[in-house]
């Protein structure tokens, strides 16, 4: 069984994630950030930017959470990256970021908008109990097309009523 270490992003990460954010399987579903970008996300007290490192220690992805200081509890789960795709590191991050996101942060929703063109990580989200709440129609320009967002979430009852939501704990 494959393991999945998390831990906070530091400075001399940066390069790393941008060339995860640039590989062209995951550079056509998000918004690329600068390195100062991500530099003022790591610092932000409302952000936390996260590593995902395999068993052995190997960076393999990170995660962007925004909103740990929202009144309302809403946790925006902003980007998640995987380099090493296929090998159940997508779903093992997922799982336990929802784990630290309503067990640690006290989260009552946790939501994401994804690319309506990103079937694959729309199927994840859901058989992950992510629930569609509706569509943002050509609100983001690509390649001079304009294309949807989905909004997903799944609320701090839903998870709970999950099964196996402490298995990767």
């Amino acid at each position: 069984m494959i393991d999945l270490l998390i831990s906070k992003t530091q400075e001399s990460n940066i390069g790393n994630i941008i060339s995860m954010e640039m590989d062209s399987e995951n550079s056509q579903f998000i918004f690329p950030n600068s390195r100062e970008e991500h530099k003022n996300l790591i610092k932000d007290v409302n952000i936390e930017h996260l590593l995902l490192k395999s068993e052995n220690n190997k960076i393999i992805g990170f995660v962007i959470l925004a909103g740990l200081k929202d009144k309302n509890r809403n946790i925006e789960f902003r980007r998640i990256i995987i380099s090493e795709k296929g090998k159940g590191y997508g779903r093992l991050a997922i799982i336990k970021l929802k784990l630290y996101c309503f067990e640690k942060l006290n989260c009552h929703r946790l939501w994401l908008d994804v690319l309506e063109t990103n079937e694959r990580a729309r199927h994840l989200y859901q058989t992950e109990g992510f629930k569609d709440e509706g569509k943002l129609r050509e609100c983001v320009l690509i390649d001079d097309d304009f294309e949807n967002l989905i909004i997903m979430s799944i609320l701090e009852n839903e998870y709970k009523n999950t099964t196996d939501n402490n298995d990767y704990s």
